[in-house]
């Protein structure tokens, strides 16, 4: 029997680990050996981090530069040095920020993925590194309070012997508390303590009695991400310790294509002082000091300050699992370098009310009741609106029409953070062009490039942001075209273009050969709402199926998105994700028809759905151009949307001498050439894409009768014993408890519905 390769699937284990150690004054991160570039740092410019309130809620709006304590560098991961070793998701520390009040300690860290620029061809590390956050890895935070009633001293071993959770690090120095929550921020968070002779092993408390809070959310504060612009393994020059050259390949991959806003992400986290035995007071007059540490497998693999340790042995290969992995996984860990400060920098304190830099504002202007916004722009003409309301929501759009098609364009959006807040996802901001949009810092950045040109004959939207009204006055939003490209293929096939903007400045092409008939017109609308578009575009992409589009009107309730397939060779197995964005889209279900044990699972709060199933003895027959995936969306706004399903896995079988043959059609991602195959060489595959408003259906009805009946219980019950498949409608009906999954709950609605003790959702 032929090997057949399994679903790609990753046990990541990560453990942040923060301690203290008393430091004055700024310091370079250093380590054992070497000494990092002027890319890392350590309280860059004697920043301890800021007084201030954090709403801990996945949203970065709270935290500014200002409380950046810890610096650190992407793909940094210790697999970069080890040959095909990229193929799990990575855990890149990037940086690291402090704030308190009067109650609690906040944190927040930003952890990065430039897979996207250096391994782009590995379609789990570039399509899944978004849902890092749903994976269970778990986080240790550790806390050295200064006080030395409690200090945990062994260099932080356990008192039995071994160190937590068997994560092979040990601290020169002494600290007071370790806190461990998940990546979901869901298990934990558990606080340890402990004494001279180190961590005891036992909670002091557990999920119920503590006060920690933690989130997560897509896309990062820093608005440069720094690195070294190399792949991985040695073949391609990477080798242990170039981060301490500064002659190494640095870059800021955002110049590279890298989109922090979608591959990306951070945490924030809530500590009570009373879980760590302080006050107020102690972070002030003396300081706490800070690290990060993230694990994958038994060791630490990244830190905040960085140490060399994590990079040791990131060349070896990893004797206790895997040889193709890197030590790193495996190896111990002793972090020896200084910690960063929060709250005071050693014996000095620092202002109990520290001011945080705001935009300034014109003193002359009247401030009035409500709030006027002027959207700006070096090419498209000035429109506003006023009388706006702290709360409001404000559009402003950027309209071209455009006889020329459009190669590609290059911008940037600002406005004051202290008067507005963007609402709009990187992914709509840009609707026609599309491209990278940035959104993680203002300004917002973006640029697209098409050589099939882009269509804005007839007009279309450049670029659009929503906003929320955050305080009174007036604002203005500034839209910076710094290049736009316009061309047109001759008869003979030449690529001939022009530019209307180049370096920031408007120029008249009309003069140049061919272009003495182009007309374009720019221009801008400010509305107060959500939306100005009246009607909704939804564009279905995939890495393998055909795209779709298709436009409904503000009325439509529901849009279903489904993606065919067809094939003389039955499906194995598969694996898919699908991104979607939840400021237009609401996930209501998602199925597959015809895999009854498919495992489905939705992330409304990242915009996600995963998807995977696996069965040799019952291979799923796809010989009739039949529904692969169907999802349907409740719509929540208007405007353009695109839904991206990406396949990382599809095998394909057939049985020979009662044995399963199997191939990959899509591997990592990648589209094969499964012809080539012994066995596949008579290959013929189809699909396609239907974008489509949902019809109307009535819940609990599954066998399409009209009405609710035990035979629709019946009709269930056979399709979850794998009997019979569902079509999408009957798949709709089926989740008879409205929970988003099919399964035996949807049967016992139904026979409870029948019974009349109750009554199943509308």
């Amino acid at each position: 029997m032929k090997n057949t390769k399994k679903l790609i699937s990753v046990l990541l284990v990560a453990m942040l680990l923060i301690s203290t150690l008393v430091a004055t004054g700024t310091t370079t991160a250093s380590a054992a050996t070497g000494t990092l570039t002027s890319y890392y740092s350590t309280n860059p410019g004697g920043k301890v981090g800021v007084q201030k309130t954090i709403s801990v809620d996945g949203s970065l709006s709270d935290w500014d530069s200002s409380m950046l304590i810890a610096q650190g560098t992407a793909n940094d991961d210790p697999r970069v040095y080890r040959e095909n070793s990229m193929h799990e998701l990575p855990v890149d520390l990037y940086a690291l920020y402090a704030a308190y009040d009067d109650s609690n300690l906040y944190l927040m860290w930003e952890m990065t993925n430039v897979g996207d620029v250096v391994c782009p061809e590995q379609g789990y590390v570039t399509s899944q590194g978004i849902l890092w956050q749903t994976q269970e890895f778990p986080f240790f935070i550790a806390i050295d309070t200064g006080k030395t009633s409690d200090a945990i001293g062994n260099q932080g071993q356990l008192q039995t012997g071994g160190t937590l959770w068997d994560s092979g690090i040990t601290f020169s120095n002494s600290f007071n508390r370790i806190i461990s929550i998940n990546t979901k921020a869901q298990n934990g968070p558990f606080v340890y303590g402990g004494n001279s002779s180190g961590l005891n092993a036992v909670e002091i408390y557990d999920r119920s009695t503590s006060g920690i809070k933690m989130k997560y959310g897509l896309g990062i504060l820093s608005d440069k991400v720094y690195g070294i612009d190399k792949g991985y393994g040695s073949n391609n020059g990477r080798v242990v310790g170039d981060m301490c050259s500064e002659s190494s390949a640095w870059v800021d991959f955002n110049t590279k294509g890298h989109s922090s806003s979608t591959m990306d992400f951070f945490y924030e986290m809530s500590i009570p002082y009373s879980e760590l035995g302080i006050t107020k007071n102690d972070v002030t007059s003396n300081g706490i000091g800070a690290m990060v540490i993230s694990t994958f497998g038994l060791s630490g693999m990244d830190c905040l300050p960085y140490d060399l340790c994590m990079n040791d042995n990131a060349d070896q290969p990893d004797t206790k699992s895997q040889e193709i992995n890197t030590f790193e996984k495996s190896d111990q860990d002793n972090v020896t370098v200084p910690f960063a400060r929060i709250g005071a920098q050693g014996d000095t304190p620092i202002p109990t009310t520290p001011t945080t830099p705001t935009q300034p504002t014109d003193p002359t202007e009247p401030e009035g009741d409500t709030l006027t916004v002027n959207a700006k722009s070096n090419y498209f003409n000035t429109s506003s609106v006023s009388d706006l309301e702290v709360g409001d929501t404000v559009t402003v759009k950027y309209d071209l029409n455009s006889n020329f098609g459009v190669a590609s364009a290059q911008w940037n959006l600002s406005y004051d953070s202290s008067k507005l807040r963007l609402k709009t996802d990187s992914s709509s901001i840009c609707p026609v062009g599309g491209g990278t949009v940035n959104t993680s810092g203002n300004p917002v950045y973006g640029n697209f490039t098409d050589e099939n040109l882009v269509d804005f004959n007839g007009g279309g939207t450049f670029v659009q942001a929503e906003f929320e009204v955050l305080a009174k006055g007036s604002t203005d939003v500034n839209l910076t075209v710094e290049e736009l490209n316009v061309a047109f293929y001759d008869t003979s096939g030449n690529f001939n273009c022009a530019s209307p903007v180049e370096n920031g400045q408007v120029v008249n092409i009309k003069g140049k050969t061919g272009f003495s008939n182009a007309s374009l017109t720019p221009t801008s609308t400010t509305v107060k709402g959500s939306d100005i578009a009246d009607t909704i575009k939804v564009t279905a992409d995939s890495n393998f199926f055909d795209s779709a589009s298709a436009t409904f009107d503000k009325d439509t309730k529901q849009v279903t998105v489904t993606y065919q397939f067809k094939s003389n060779f039955k499906m194995v197995n598969t694996q898919w994700s699908l991104r979607y964005d939840k400021s237009k889209l609401s996930l209501d279900a998602a199925y597959m028809p015809k895999v009854a044990g498919a495992n489905i699972t939705k992330y409304d709060d990242l915009g996600a759905v995963t998807g995977n199933f696996t069965n040799l003895s019952s291979m799923i027959d796809f010989s009739s151009l039949s529904d692969f995936a169907v999802f349907v969306f409740d719509v929540k706004g208007t405007g353009e949307t695109t839904v991206n399903l990406n396949v990382s896995v599809l095998g394909l079988g057939y049985l020979k001498d009662g044995e399963v043959q199997d191939g990959y059609l899509v591997d990592n991602g990648t589209v094969k050439n499964l012809k080539g195959e012994t066995g596949f060489t008579n290959l013929s595959y189809s699909k396609k894409t239907i974008v489509a408003a949902s019809g109307s259906f009535l819940r609990g009805d599954v066998n399409q009768d009209g009405k609710v009946s035990v035979e629709d219980a019946t009709t269930l019950q056979r399709y979850l014993a794998e009997y019979i498949t569902l079509s999408p409608e009957q798949m709709l009906a089926a989740d008879a408890n409205n929970d988003g999954k099919v399964n035996i709950r949807d049967v016992s609605a139904i026979q409870r519905a029948v019974a009349k003790y109750i009554t199943l959702p509308a």
